[in-house]
């Protein structure tokens, strides 16, 4: 049948109003069909737009709406009206294949949508796109999106990411940028191979394209155990950690001269791994790539010492326990000390979990799995209760999982011991570390 079945009408909305139910069909806007949420949200942006509806009964209406800024139609679909466009790539230092077997099998999807891209905020690279997804993209002004792009050499990006259209990238970032789509783009930096020239290659390209090209981001190669017959890679090591932050800091001074902007940035990562201290808080510009990890402790650093002073000036004595990267661990420290000072009658015990499920190379927070925590932190000194990061969960079943598939109360059993999600937020990790909830302040 035509058109697309309505799960839910959102209460007070615009659809509401008018007497649509769960179970009409949303046949046309503005009397072109709807293939998407993308088109979905790009008519329903507009000031004035038709919705066409069929009736359980097959009667179709069609109601003209004007509407203000504050105001949406407030329907809901069966699948957010979007089938996932899978990538059609095999890039050398792709993550998913090198997770290892049994693994939920939500873990190995490769997804590579350029609605995604607008929507949440997804990588993409662009390899997938035929020219109809580029001209709706176009004519539907979807912007910004997030690209992959980890080298603008054609001959170089069609090898890393083992697939002959990747070497069409530049062309089609220049359409886009003569068309007024912006981006923001990625490097993700595999030693030996897209660094040294090459980086400054992408950079300099890249930097061409601005302000349509909004920012780039650089971040090291992840790198597990699970690597058997895939093309053999080199993890970022200090050494070359410290040679990229030169060159992304050299050339950040260069682009506030020319642009008013850095324009590039290296991902907090690349500063554990260099055992340098971060950027300051203003340099991230706005941190429009924080969910890349990029100015992330920064603003977490700035919200925690932000709440400080609001804190009430006394606790009851506290012994708390944090599980956290190894490569954050030092992060951790510092800013538990900062309360320390303040609170005597405070005891952190920080607990750097080492990565034996993925390799002792992978030293993020978000990467811990239940196991590691539960084998590690097993008949250690744990104090009130146990804080982790909420980055290292998924919701499945109403209940939280880790990546191998241990559920928070599985790992809490195992320990004996209370186990707290915390947000990543400096002033929710202030208030979790002391005991207290936001009511206290």
């Amino acid at each position: 049948m035509l058109g697309h079945i309505i799960t839910e009408v959102l209460e007070g909305s615009i659809a509401d109003e008018l007497g649509i139910k769960p179970g009409d069909r949303l046949l046309a806007l503005d009397d072109q069909p709807v293939l998407d949420l993308i088109d979905y949200k790009y008519f329903t942006s507009l000031n004035k737009y038709s919705v066409t509806i069929q009736k359980e009964n097959g009667e179709a209406i069609i109601f003209d709406i004007e509407q203000d800024e504050d105001e949406f139609l407030g329907l809901c679909f069966k699948d957010d009206l979007l089938k996932i466009k899978h990538c059609h790539n095999k890039c050398v230092f792709c993550f998913v294949d090198q997770l290892p077997p049994n693994l939920r099998s939500t873990l190995y999807v490769k997804d590579d949508d350029w609605r995604l891209s607008f929507i949440m905020g997804n990588y993409i690279t662009l390899t997938n796109l035929t020219e109809k997804d580029i001209q709706r993209i176009i004519s539907r002004k979807v912007s910004p999106l997030y690209i992959s792009v980890h080298t603008t050499d054609p001959e170089l990006r069609r090898k890393m990411l083992n697939n002959p259209k990747a070497g069409e990238l530049m062309p089609l970032l220049e359409r886009f940028a003569r068309n007024g789509i912006d981006f923001h783009a990625q490097i993700v930096l595999c030693p030996g191979l897209n660094d040294g020239f090459q980086l400054r290659k992408t950079f300099e390209d890249l930097l061409v394209l601005y302000p349509h090209c909004l920012s780039l981001a650089v971040v090291p190669v992840g790198l597990t155990y699970h690597r058997r017959g895939l093309y053999k890679l080199h993890r970022v090591n200090e050494q070359n950690a410290n040679h990229i932050i030169d060159d992304v800091e050299r050339w950040q001074e260069k682009c506030l001269e020319l642009k008013g902007t850095r324009f590039i940035f290296a991902a907090d990562e690349m500063y554990m791994l260099a055992n340098r201290e971060l950027p300051s808080y203003e340099s991230y510009e706005g941190f429009c790539q924080i969910e890349n990890g990029v100015g992330m402790l920064a603003k977490f650093e700035r919200e925690m010492t932000e709440i400080l002073p609001m804190l009430p000036p006394w606790i009851l004595d506290r012994k708390v326990s944090i599980a956290c990267g190894v490569s954050v661990a030092p992060f951790m420290k510092k800013l538990c000390g900062m309360l320390k000072e303040k609170y005597y009658n405070l005891d952190v015990y920080i607990y750097p979990i080492h990565n034996h499920f993925f390799g002792e190379s992978v030293t993020v927070t978000g990467l811990i799995t239940g196991r590691d925590i539960a084998v590690q932190l097993d008949g250690q000194p744990l104090g009130d209760e146990l804080l982790i990061s909420r980055s290292m969960l998924r919701e499945k079943d109403d209940e939280q999982h880790f990546l191998d598939d241990l559920t928070l109360k599985d790992v809490s059993n195992w320990i004996n011991h209370k186990i707290t999600p915390t947000d990543n937020d400096g002033a929710a990790f202030a208030l979790a570390v002391l005991g207290l909830d936001a009511d206290s302040i």
